[in-house]
């Protein structure tokens, strides 16, 4: 097997508190709250039907953009990233990076 490239990882969280006029990105206002368990497990099973393509090579970065993913709970993100390393192989030096607003980030 050839010696293959390491993996980034983009992470989508499609909602925003409002939608901006100005923003391209596919996002959404929020109507309700947040599914947030739901749309984790939906995140982690489709990286789970990818994991074959992924052929165990590398993750170097992971970026969580949106929308505003600072709306996902801690306890989500927590999930999140817990279920990611649990199927990758992350970089030991891997930088993860995550949009947010700071009306929507808590201390936890």
């Amino acid at each position: 097997m050839p010696n293959l490239p390491p993996l980034s990882l983009y992470i989508h969280i499609p909602w925003c508190v409002q939608k901006c006029p100005y923003c391209d990105f596919n996002s959404h206002a929020l109507k309700d709250e947040v599914p947030h368990v739901e749309y984790v497990q939906h995140l982690l099973r489709d990286l789970e039907i990818d994991l074959p393509l992924i052929n165990g090579r590398e993750v170097r970065t992971i970026f969580i953009g949106g929308g505003t993913p600072s709306l996902l709970s801690s306890s989500a993100m927590q999930m999140l990233m817990d279920g990611v390393r649990e199927r990758l192989t992350l970089s030991p030096d891997a930088e993860v990076t995550m949009e947010a607003n700071p009306g929507t980030v808590e201390a936890d």
